[in-house]
C-alpha cells in the first residue's frame, strides 16, 4: 500500500505542474492513474482533494486575473447540478467511467468554434455550470468540457486558467460532497496512509507553483494548440481503456 500511495504521490506532483500550463489535462491524466489503482469512489474523493488544492492554489497565485463576472451565475448552476445528481445517486462504473473520460472531450472537439459559448454570458455560465458539475460526478473530470465555453472568451491565458482554477476547485469541492457522504452508503473501501494526505497537498503546491513559471514562457497562441492536443490524445486512449475494459473494440 505504501508503493502505491508514493506513486500517487509522484503522479499528483507532476499532474499539478501539467495543470498549471494548460489548466486541463493534468486531472485527466490523475483520473485516469487513480481509476486504476483504486475503486471508483474512492478514486473519486482522492482525486477531489488532489485537485481542489491544485486549483485552489492555483486560484490564488493568479487572484488578480480571475473573471468575476459569470462565477455567481456559475455557481446557481452548479448548485442545481448537485441537487439533481444526490437525487439519482449514481456512481458509474470503472469501463464507463473511461468511455466518458474519453469520449466528452472528443466529441467536444467537433464542435465548430464559432458555435461555442462564451463564459462572459450569464445563460452561458449558468449551463456552464450545470455541465461541467455534471461532468466532476459522472467522470471525475470536466476540463475539456470547461475549456469550450472559454475557447471564444476574450480572455488571455491568465484570465484563463485563473477563472477556470475557481470553478474547478468549487467543483471538485462538491465531488468530494458527493462521493465522501451525499451517496447513500458512500464508504471508502481500501484505506491509505494519512501521510498521504498532507503529501498531496504539497505536491499540488509544488507542482502548481513550478507550473506557473512554465506558464510565463508560453505565448497565448501555443498555450491553445498543446492544450487541445494532449487532450485528444488522453481522450483517444481512455476511450479505447473503456471500450476493451466492456469487452468492445476499440473503435478505430
Amino acid at each position: 500500500m505504501d508503493g502505491l500511495a508514493a506513486l500517487i504521490t509522484l503522479v499528483a506532483f507532476a499532474t499539478s505542474v501539467i495543470s498549471a500550463v494548460l489548466g486541463i489535462a493534468g486531472g485527466m491524466i490523475l483520473m485516469g492513474v487513480y481509476a486504476i489503482a483504486l475503486p471508483v469512489q474512492v478514486a473519486m474523493v482522492l482525486h477531489g482533494v488532489t485537485q481542489a488544492f491544485a486549483n485552489g492554489f492555483r486560484a490564488y497565485f493568479l487572484r488578480e486575473r480571475i473573471y468575476t463576472a459569470g462565477l455567481l451565475w456559475y455557481a446557481l448552476g452548479a448548485a442545481l447540478a448537485v441537487a439533481f445528481f444526490t437525487w439519482l445517486a449514481l456512481v458509474v462504473a470503472g469501463p464507463v467511467l473511461f468511455l466518458l473520460l474519453g469520449g466528452v472531450p472528443l466529441t467536444l472537439s467537433l464542435l465548430p468554434r464559432r458555435f461555442a459559448p462564451r463564459f462572459e454570458k450569464r445563460v452561458a455560465a449558468t449551463a456552464c455550470g450545470v455541465l461541467v458539475t455534471a461532468a466532476h460526478l459522472l467522470a471525475g473530470v470536466s476540463g475539456p468540457l470547461l475549456d469550450v465555453f472559454f475557447v471564444r472568451a476574450e480572455l488571455d491565458r491568465f484570465e484563463v486558467i485563473a477563472t477556470k482554477a475557481v470553478t474547478q476547485t468549487a467543483g471538485h469541492a462538491l465531488k468530494i460532497l458527493y462521493f465522501g457522504f451525499l451517496v447513500p452508503g458512500a464508504e471508502l473501501e481500501r484505506e491509505l496512509p494519512l501521510w498521504l494526505y498532507p503529501a498531496l497537498v504539497a505536491c499540488a503546491y509544488l507542482g502548481t507553483k513550478a507550473g506557473g513559471r512554465i506558464l510565463e514562457s508560453l505565448t497565448d497562441a501555443s498555450f491553445r494548440r498543446w492544450t487541445g492536443r494532449v487532450v485528444i490524445a488522453l481522450s483517444l486512449l481512455y476511450v479505447w481503456r473503456g471500450a476493451t475494459g466492456l469487452g468492445l473494440p476499440a473503435p478505430w
